[in-house]
């Protein structure tokens, strides 16, 4: 990877995982596929605009679901695919708890939304695991199938604390939330690209600001008041920015629920205002790649 290197990877969760989180009942069914029919051809678009190659890191149910109803977001996949972007695997079922289950039930999760990928004409070789959180036996099982990365590291201590309150908080009001409070060592380590022996992959963690570790994630980067943070974003010579389908998410158009409108942050803003927060960044960062891609240049 060069001195100046921008990677940039869009997470594809769907309405149901951010439902969870906030504890909220299951969104409508008619809106199942809002990330992959109305925000991925949001990035599309943007990213031809600005020559960005990104890393797609797909739901394995969703892709299914979505396949069973039509296939309309199976063909911006294959059209992403076509265009030289990376389809990442974020596992079958995103689960939070996935490093509870056996090496086994990993294993078949992992595997499913590999095959499903596969069917799209897409060779992943890279891994999310939901919610960030992952152990040695998860990365195990990442290795077994073959991939060459994981690109589950947030080393953001102050993110895991704030995780870890709003847990609490939620837990108080009687609330519960499907994210998984262990996991601390998914939020500390390096803050670069490193290899790691143990389990033979290579580690592709999600960037931070310095001192304070800030995550450079869409949620925060991109928002009104974050300014410092993306001139930080701007400026640095190394930047992996992770984004969500939500980023670019239309809160007037789409059909969100108000209660996750009221409690996600990116559903408070109007897209046009993130969209374009979005294109300076990139403009600003001149070209930027795929995860898989910055391992061939």
């Amino acid at each position: 990877m060069s001195e100046r290197s921008t990677i940039v990877s869009v997470d594809l969760d769907d309405l149901a995982c951010y439902h969870a989180i906030h504890g909220l009942a299951p969104p409508d069914p008619a809106h199942a596929g809002v990330v992959l029919e109305r925000c991925l051809p949001r990035f599309l678009a943007l990213f031809e605009e600005l020559n960005v190659r990104a890393t797609f890191f797909v739901i394995g149910r969703d892709l299914q679901r979505d396949l069973a109803g039509g296939g309309r977001g199976a063909a911006l996949l294959r059209q992403a695919v076509a265009a030289g972007h990376e389809l990442g695997n974020h596992s079958f079922s995103h689960a939070y708890d996935l490093v509870r289950w056996t090496p086994e039930e990993v294993y078949a999760d992992l595997r499913a939304c590999d095959v499903l990928l596969r069917g799209l004409g897409a060779r992943p070789t890279g891994f999310r695991a939901p919610g960030y959180t992952h152990d040695a036996m998860l990365l195990q099982q990442v290795a077994a199938l073959g991939y060459r990365y994981d690109s589950s590291l947030l080393p953001s201590p102050i993110y895991y604390a704030a995780k870890l309150a709003m847990i609490g908080w939620m837990t108080m009001r009687g609330v519960p939330s499907q994210s998984l409070a262990r996991g601390g060592l998914s939020f500390l380590g390096p803050t670069r690209p490193h290899f790691m022996a143990d389990c033979g992959l290579w580690e592709v963690p999600v960037s931070v600001s310095p001192v304070l570790r800030l995550p450079m994630v869409g949620t925060f980067v991109l928002a009104r008041r974050a300014r410092l943070l993306r001139r930080e974003a701007e400026s640095r010579r190394y930047l992996h920015l992770e984004l969500h389908g939500l980023d670019l998410a239309d809160r007037d158009a789409d059909g969100y629920d108000p209660a996750l409108r009221k409690r996600q942050p990116e559903l408070r803003e109007p897209l046009s205002d993130r969209l374009e927060r979005l294109r300076a960044l990139l403009t600003a960062r001149g070209a930027a790649t795929s995860i898989g891609g910055a391992f061939a240049s």
